[in-house]
């Protein structure tokens, strides 16, 4: 018998069908890749997510604290009766904050690491973000909306680069600094452009402001160990910053008029060519052997077109030196070990001529250089410097009276930035010793100025100008460096 068997008929995929197949697959592939990587990624927007809760409860949490510190302070001071001599609604909300901001990241320690309380402003930072908070007295504080972390090379050059960034809340990440360059890094845009120029081989000091009214603090990085840790103060010309009153104005480099302890006034700026003071009606002002400043005319062209210049934060101090345990004075340097730096809690550098505190500012840089190009340099403050600062000091903090202060309240200079006179990150211009400057005057037998407060004298203010002989050193007298930069054009 013959059995007919019916095969079956086996269907294989066409090539065409696998293409298409695979196709689809890298087609799903992608979708899914993308939807897992890149900056619009689902976990990159949980991520940045988890970021702005982080900080929306850092904000309730801050307020809460500061609310109940305030409630405390209130308490004690009127319900209780206590004496809170000595303390203070801001000091009570600002340290509050400061708790608070310290409590948020130890719980969020990967979010908020990096947020701190610099005086009364708060600055809450994550990877990606960065809100910030200014506090008062009564415990208000002002948020801004929160702003991306990043800056932006917006140009490149031998000696520069430009970023723009949105807040001067942490230049060293936002700007990649520092660098072999000097980085101009811009804020905002048209009028209400601010700029800080970085000088090559600084970085932005921990405890900085976060705005140019509070003072940015740059410190070198170190790559000449006996300079690590010198700070300076960024004090803006010609551009926007805001002043107490809350406008938004600008501050001129030039020399200004203070009037008197009895008929105070601020007059100016003024501007010349010769950095010469009178010292009566009947002088008369030449340029002679007496100008010590390195290039005054290069300065004033140069700040203006930085747009500002940096003065040291601190009086001169010394290192390497032995100190007599009963004065309090440096006598001898040990071994010719003394190093001269511009840091905080140093033994102040007196004992110094007008022509030798000149070397000491003018050697702490000298003209530090890119390739063959001068990029920036430092010398001993000239009066632009020491009376424009003195303006943007009163300007920003309200303090109408700072050219009249005056300290006049020891016997001995102390260490440096311990008098606890800072306006805008700036020490002791009102006190601990007088400093001298390269103005000069046209008395044949006193042409040095010396400027500022001084711990042993209260008749000596602010802005108010001294005279003195080139061969004059004392205790009284010590010294600050500028620093500004060179090689920009118009």
């Amino acid at each position: 018998m013959n059995f007919k068997v019916k095969g079956r008929k086996n269907k294989g995929i066409t090539l065409i069908a696998l293409v298409i197949t695979i196709i689809v697959l890298l087609i799903l592939a992608g979708v899914t890749i993308a939807m897992l990587s890149g900056d619009n990624s689902a976990p990159q927007k949980a991520t940045e997510a988890a970021q702005k809760d982080a900080i929306a409860g850092a904000k309730d949490e801050i307020a809460m604290e500061v609310q109940e510190a305030l409630l405390n302070y209130y308490n004690d001071e009127y319900v209780k009766g206590n004496s809170t001599e000595g303390a203070s609604t801001q000091s009570e909300v600002v340290k509050a904050a400061y708790d608070a901001v310290g409590k948020a990241k130890e719980r969020n320690k990967q979010l908020l690491d990096s947020s701190v309380v610099n005086g009364n402003t708060i600055v809450l930072r994550t990877k990606s973000y960065i809100v910030i908070g200014i506090i008062d007295k009564n415990g208000v504080i002002t948020w801004s909306e929160a702003t991306t972390v990043g800056g932006e090379v917006i140009e490149e050059g031998e000696t520069t680069k430009t970023v723009s960034v949105n807040s001067f809340a942490n230049l060293n990440e936002d700007a990649s600094l520092p660098s072999d360059k000097n980085t101009i890094v811009k804020k905002g845009t048209g009028e209400d452009e601010q700029q800080v120029v970085i000088p090559a081989g600084f970085k932005q000091a921990s405890d900085s402001a976060v705005t140019l009214e509070g003072g940015i603090v740059i410190e070198d990085d170190g790559s000449d160990e006996t300079k690590k840790g010198n700070q300076f103060v960024w004090v803006p010309v010609n551009q926007k910053i805001k002043f107490h009153d809350g406008s938004m104005q600008v501050i001129e480099l030039g020399r200004y008029d203070f009037g008197t302890k009895d008929d105070q006034k601020l007059e100016g700026p003024k501007d010349g060519s010769e950095e010469i003071v009178m010292t009566s009606s009947s002088d008369k002002a030449t340029e002679d052997s007496n100008s010590v400043a390195r290039a005054i005319e290069e300065f004033k062209t140069q700040t203006k077109l930085a747009k500002g210049y940096y003065i040291g934060r601190y009086e001169m101090g010394i290192e390497g030196a032995t100190v007599n345990e009963d004065t309090k004075q440096w006598t001898e340097e040990e071994n010719g070990s003394k190093k001269v730096v511009c840091q905080a809690g140093k033994t102040v550098y007196n004992y110094r001529t007008r022509d030798e505190a000149k070397e000491d500012s003018r050697n702490l840089y000298n003209e530090v250089k890119k390739g063959e190009t001068t990029i920036y340099t430092s010398d001993l403050i000239n009066s632009y410097a020491w009376d424009t600062t003195v303006v943007y000091i009163m300007k920003t903090t309200g303090d109408n009276n700072y050219a009249y202060q005056n300290d006049g309240q020891g016997s001995l200079a102390v260490a440096t930035g311990a008098k606890g006179d800072e306006k805008c990150k700036i020490n002791d211009m009102a006190k601990n010793v007088l400093e001298w400057t390269t103005e000069y005057s046209s008395s044949t037998n006193y042409p040095c100025v010396y400027r500022g407060g001084n711990y042993f004298y209260s008749n000596c203010y602010t802005s108010t100008r001294y005279f003195s002989s080139t061969s004059d050193f004392n205790p009284n007298i010590g010294f600050r460096p500028i620093l500004y930069i060179v090689g920009l054009n118009a």
